[in-house]
């Protein structure tokens, strides 16, 4: 049994203790993304002028550490089904404190390396989206598309705040100043925070999922390994029709932002003349409209079809690879930025409802993990990203190569089925 479980001198909360969850995974979410997610875009053009190294140098550096976390993703999924999420957070919490720290005596690329792909890979593998989504699923079933888009927002909020925050650390105390703080962050808010607040089901505290007063769809917790092997499972999700249209339909999307928050400042300083304030503020804008895009398309996957949500998706990618390609202006760059936050923002919670909605809550996290993992290559768009703007001397052949793959994308949602809510496994 769970250790977890329903203590006898536990006191049954008055309100709905899934919504105290969502605020808490919504503050963590907010704090392990502020640290690469949104500092990475502004941190490169330090990086590249302290260890001497071009866009492809750095830009693999990044696409190895997503790639990496992206190849254990099976693997954490497996144990976020198996072991308490508050144990995993913390160790994730620590292991990546610990990468941190070790980045204050980082002084070649080669030990850049050395640090940021295993601490960093690992470290968001275990406290970022994969884990709060396994707890939103847990504790939500009729509201569970809302809850996925608030607890994540965490992320678009801290790219609202964080980017020209992290430019001010840049040019004041260098971003291994501010890796030190963010250290300090997850040894003294997350860690303390996730052991106090995290309970895995309802069922600890004697309540149903949504606050129901009697149980619906209630989740049943972890399915047993003797009554469905693990082999068995894995080989369900890999010859199921529906895994490979999922991994088809988010493949093409995926990455794409990962590309443009690590290379728009860059793009801008380097190829349009503006400031880094400037290009900060750009990911400020996109994290912005992420948070609309969350609210909006968690909504509408709730309510409308899930082909219709993920084409509004794919059409806000297309709008703004279609200003990055035919303007300079920083009017007409602050509106692909807000398309393109829109779009990242409102396919996070649509891609954890669809999967959930095609394999239970149950077996969400191994699904979820193991889509992770087919998903891995997209991470190396930021590679290709920088490759294409060193050889080229322009950005602009990789933007009209973005357009290219949300085309395709859209393509691929018209052609493969999506499952709307009254298809969904509970």
């Amino acid at each position: 049994m769970d250790s977890q479980m329903l203590d006898s001198s536990a006191t049954l909360p008055r309100q709905f203790y899934g919504y105290r969850l969502v605020a808490y995974s919504f503050a963590v979410c907010f704090l392990v993304s502020s640290f690469f997610l949104h500092a990475r875009g502004v941190f490169f053009p330090q990086w590249m002028a302290d260890f001497s190294v071009s866009r492809t140098e750095l830009s693999f550096a990044v696409s190895m550490t997503l790639f990496t976390g992206s190849m254990c993703a099976p693997v954490m999924g497996y144990l976020i089904d198996r072991y308490p999420l508050r144990i995993i957070i913390c160790c994730g919490a620590g292991w990546l404190a610990c990468g941190y720290l070790l980045m204050q005596f980082v002084d070649t690329y080669f030990l850049f390396l050395l640090v940021l792909i295993p601490f960093q890979g690992l470290g968001w593998t275990a406290t970022g989206p994969l884990v709060h989504t396994k707890l939103m699923v847990n504790w939500f079933s009729r509201n569970r598309g809302m809850a996925l888009g608030i607890a994540i927002m965490g992320i678009s909020v801290a790219g609202v705040i964080t980017p020209v925050l992290n430019a001010y650390l840049a040019e004041t105390i260098g971003w291994r100043g501010g890796y030190l703080i963010y250290a300090t962050a997850l040894l003294l808010i997350v860690i303390p925070g996730t052991l106090l607040l995290v309970r895995q089901l309802p069922d600890n505290l004697g309540q149903f999922p949504d606050g129901d007063s009697e149980p619906k769809a209630a989740v049943q917790g972890v399915v047993s390994e003797q009554q469905a092997g693990l082999i068995a499972t894995y080989k369900e999700f890999l010859t199921s029709k529906a895994f490979w249209s999922v991994v088809l339909t988010f493949g093409l999307m995926n990455g794409v932002y990962s590309a443009m928050a690590t290379h728009l400042p860059t793009y801008l300083i380097t190829e349009l003349s503006y400031t880094l304030y400037d290009g900060a503020f750009m990911l400020t804008v996109a994290g912005g409209f992420a948070i609309t895009g969350k609210l909006i398309f968690g909504w509408m996957i709730d309510h409308l079809a899930a082909k219709t949500t993920v084409m509004a998706g794919v059409l806000a990618y297309l709008g703004s690879t279609l200003a990055l390609i035919f303007s300079d202006s920083y009017a007409w760059l602050l509106v692909a930025a807000a398309l393109f936050g829109l779009g990242f923002g409102g396919m996070v919670p649509v891609r954890s409802v669809v999967i959930a909605r095609l394999f239970g809550a149950a077996k969400f996290s191994r699904v979820n993990g193991l889509l992770s993992f087919f998903l891995a290559p997209a991470a190396f768009w930021v590679l290709a990203t920088g490759y294409i703007a060193d050889v080229t001397n322009s950005y602009q052949p990789a933007f009209q190569i973005w357009f290219v793959a949300f085309l395709l994308a859209g393509l691929v949602s018209l052609l493969v089925k999506l499952p709307n809510r009254e298809d969904a496994v509970n």
